[in-house]
């Protein structure tokens, strides 16, 4: 268990804020999800200890960074986005480097970390040689060294192939069980069909957590799809349409309303990311309808 108490950051150079008043996020796998810079990589950068907050406390099982930071340590995982390797190390030394610092002194661990991330042909190449995606395995693979009950991963399926993806997420699905997993993505429904919870950050300050049951339940509108002839289509509110393709002549439409723009619409289930859209649509007519009754006020 993860809990951050009235937790403050602030970034230098700027007027951006990081603020958590009080937020308890269960074990499992928890997406992080926002619009850039609201924050996500800011806050998994606390979460494991990368920086460390202005004000208040993130307790780890109740251990707390000031007295407990290296045993801590130990326990997380850590992806950052556009992480760094050493690339003049070979791919085998790195990961026995990155070992030692955890303590971990089980060569056994890192082989099969590197079969399970298929790094094995690649344990002699120097880093600065390989592709992209296969340092991004190599950044993936480091974050597992010694079990971590933490893991804290910053766009983690970035440079990765179609296969690789769906590999790495079963592979964290997997390994997921008496874990506390944050990944902050905009593939939402990739994860869809692993996920826990969902964790939705906006301009520093949490705005949701909860099941991804909770997340696409109870929201003021609904997605509803269709067919229709080029006439009709171009007649459809684009800040409305969710997602077209072409058919055969005919469009494929996913529609956001509260009705059907046409009566042989269906309506779908709601995936993670079309609550998303529906959250933040909501949420921005919040903010709008409140500006102007600001300004209703003073005129």
């Amino acid at each position: 268990m993860l809990e951050l108490q009235r937790v403050i950051w602030r970034s230098s150079g700027s007027d951006f804020r990081l603020f958590i008043p009080r937020l308890t996020i269960k074990s499992g796998i928890t997406l992080l999800v926002g619009r850039n810079g609201a924050g996500k990589s800011s806050l998994l950068k606390l979460m494991a200890t990368a920086q460390f907050p202005m004000e208040g406390d993130i307790l780890y099982n109740g251990m707390t960074t000031a007295r407990d930071l290296a045993v801590i340590r130990s326990s997380i995982g850590f992806v950052p986005t556009g992480i760094e390797l050493y690339e003049e190390m070979r791919t085998t030394k790195l990961l026995h480097y990155l070992a030692e610092l955890k303590g971990v002194s089980d060569p056994s661990q890192l082989d099969q970390l590197m079969a399970d991330f298929n790094l094995t042909l690649y344990k002699t190449h120097k880093i600065k040689s390989l592709a992209q995606g296969i340092r991004q395995r190599i950044a993936l693979a480091q974050a597992w060294i010694g079990t971590p009950a933490y893991l804290f991963l910053d766009e983690p399926l970035n440079a990765l192939d179609s296969l690789e993806r769906l590999q790495f997420i079963k592979y964290v699905a997997t390994n997921a069980r008496n874990r506390t997993i944050v990944i902050s993505t905009h593939e939402l429904n990739e994860w869809e069909a692993w996920a826990d919870r969902v964790l939705w950050l906006d301009d520093g300050k949490t705005l949701f957590y909860g099941t991804v049951t909770e997340w696409s339940a109870d929201l003021p509108l609904s997605v509803w799809e269709g067919r229709v002839n080029a006439a009709h289509y171009f007649q459809l509110d684009p800040a409305h349409v969710l997602h077209v393709r072409e058919d055969e002549r005919e469009f494929v439409v996913r529609y956001l309303g509260s009705e059907p723009p046409e009566g042989h619409f269906i309506k779908q289930i709601t995936s993670l990311e079309d609550a998303y859209f529906i959250r933040c649509r909501s949420q921005r007519s919040l903010l709008n309808a409140s500006m102007n009754l600001v300004k209703n006020r003073s005129s």
